[in-house]
């Protein structure tokens, strides 16, 4: 059985996460927010699968058990912006639309605490956990429309390598004018 720590916000504020979510429900979408209860706004803070309902409980009791050891105090997660992200495998031709979660403090102690659990029962967790983990309210999963202009695909094809520079920013922090390269730098 498949089983998921979550953090979930009030019953008011999940109103306009839903709200936002049903507005894209005409664009084919494969994963839609609903008041039903079948796919509620959360920001997932590690997945795994257990053989029993108890092994799985056990697992929690032991995230809270650890919690509690840690004084853990409930936090407002700092949301950061939309992201677009494309599907992958068994997700190809689909697009993610999810709110960006800040890598808070807080919220990667949450994390680590979780993950901290699941390894001293031997669980694997399922989803991108350490620096892979992406915290983010999923608002839908949708195709795009073509007349939404799409990012070219070539963007994320081979990206090669990329080289460490130090240089000027202008009045916007735009990235201006190269100095130096880390590869130019001969003495330090």
């Amino acid at each position: 059985m498949l089983y998921t720590i979550v953090l979930t916000p009030s019953a008011a504020s999940a109103s306009k996460y839903i709200e936002a979510s049903q507005a894209y429900e005409n664009h084919k979408p494969q994963y839609l927010l609903n008041l039903k209860g079948t796919s509620s706004p959360h920001i997932t803070v590690v997945q795994f699968e257990c053989a029993t309902i108890d092994k799985a409980h056990q697992v929690w009791q032991g995230l809270c058990k650890n919690l509690q050891e840690k004084h853990f105090e409930f936090f407002s997660p700092e949301l950061t912006g939309m992201a677009f992200v494309e599907g992958k495998g068994a997700y190809q031709g689909t697009t993610w639309i999810e709110i960006s979660v800040a890598r808070s403090e807080a919220m990667m102690r949450l994390h680590q605490s979780a993950l901290d659990v699941l390894r001293t029962r031997q669980i694997k967790p399922l989803n991108a956990v350490d620096q892979m983990y992406r915290p983010h309210i999923t608002l839908t999963r949708i195709t795009l429309p073509e007349q939404l202009p799409a990012w070219p695909q070539t963007l994320f094809d081979n990206p090669g390598l990329f080289n460490l520079e130090f240089g000027e920013s202008d009045h916007l922090w735009q990235y201006a004018h190269r100095i130096v390269s880390f590869t130019e730098t001969t003495e330090l």
